[in-house]
């Protein structure tokens, strides 16, 4: 997980990276379903947030599998990218 201030918010993303000949095995939805689940359970963080490319198709699944929704477009010195988040679900709701 790594911090960022974006819009001068602070925000924790859920960031992974997988050798090409492991793509397309569901390698990157458990990883990233793991890390929203320490997040949430072990850090009681409440909001993570996925940075990513346009183009890449792959990732924005990877991050609605584990339930996050498109928040935004932004940009930084790099170029613009997709911002998907979620919230900490709330018990029994």
């Amino acid at each position: 997980m790594l911090p960022w201030t974006i819009d001068g918010q602070f925000e924790v993303e859920i960031a992974y990276l997988i050798a090409k000949e492991y793509w397309r095995q569901g390698l990157g939805s458990e990883a990233a379903r793991a890390i929203r689940d320490y997040a949430f359970e072990v850090l009681n963080l409440t909001r993570l947030i996925c940075l990513i490319d346009h183009e890449n198709k792959a990732s924005i699944g990877v991050a609605q599998k584990i339930g996050m929704r498109f928040e935004k477009e932004s940009q930084d010195e790099t170029g613009s990218f997709l911002v998907y988040s979620m919230m900490k679900p709330i018990p029994g709701a």
